[in-house]
């Protein structure tokens, strides 16, 4: 059973989406730059903001607020049923694209904004598939730590706290990736991709008292402590998405 998903104005969420049968569906040029086209089109259709992203071969990791609307899910659906039709028509293929709904995780971004932001942009660093996160062209993370000109991104305000001006900010954050990458950045973290919510112990309630009385489902759960100070309220075993 999927839980129902959890969405409210001002969440920050964490989305993975995954091509249908695990699938390399991403493979041109034109693959990639196209889903970028259509991102752009649905943050703005949309009313969100997209603070970081990696697209990779088989899934696609976003970082998305809606500040202003409850608009994940049609947000969503725009987005991947749009790439879906012109994929297949760049292609001349037919059948489904995306492997089954995407996954959300809400954020706590006092607590857990920056975790999440160097997991998603580390993601084919853990891969195995290149060494340093500069080298994948389809993430934000050479817009955050060299500045680099990205049409999708929106800096979150997080971002530009870590610094008094641009330089700095990117020092500052090459500096956090690479440390997490020394000390474990290269691990999987489990939450990020598995939980419905993470944060403090009193965000994760907060969420939970919101939502007990809509939804069975939420009844008599409680938060889970995942790491030191950081708690969690993790999806039904069955519907965990593999991590990469």
């Amino acid at each position: 059973m999927h839980p129902p998903r959890i969405a409210f104005i001002g969440a920050l969420y964490h989305i993975t989406a995954r091509c249908n049968n695990r699938e390399f569906f991403f493979q041109e040029e034109k693959d990639f730059e196209t889903y970028m086209d259509i991102l752009l089109r649905s943050k703005k259709i949309y009313k969100a903001k997209v603070h970081a992203y990696c697209i990779t071969n088989n899934h696609v990791h976003l970082l998305v607020a809606t500040p202003e609307e409850n608009t994940i899910s049609a947000f969503m659906q725009y987005l991947n049923g749009n790439y879906s039709k012109a994929y297949n028509k760049i292609h001349e293929k037919t059948g489904c694209f995306w492997g089954g709904r995407f996954y959300s995780t809400i954020i706590e971004s006092e607590t857990q904004f920056f975790n999440t932001l160097v997991y998603i942009e580390l993601n084919m660093v853990r891969a195995r598939v290149i060494k340093d996160p500069k080298d994948w062209k389809w993430s934000s993370y050479n817009a955050h730590a060299y500045g680099k000109e990205d049409r999708v991104l929106d800096f979150h305000p997080l971002y530009n706290e870590i610094g008094r001006d641009d330089m700095e900010r990117r020092q500052n954050y090459r500096n956090m990736v690479y440390g997490q990458m020394e000390e474990k950045g290269l691990l999987p973290n489990p939450s990020l991709t598995r939980g419905i919510v993470i944060g403090s112990e009193s965000f994760v309630t907060s969420i939970l008292d919101l939502f007990q009385g809509k939804y069975a489902f939420y009844s008599n759960r409680k938060p889970i402590a995942c790491q030191e100070e950081v708690f969690c309220l993790n999806r039904p075993r069955i519907n965990l998405p593999l991590l990469s």
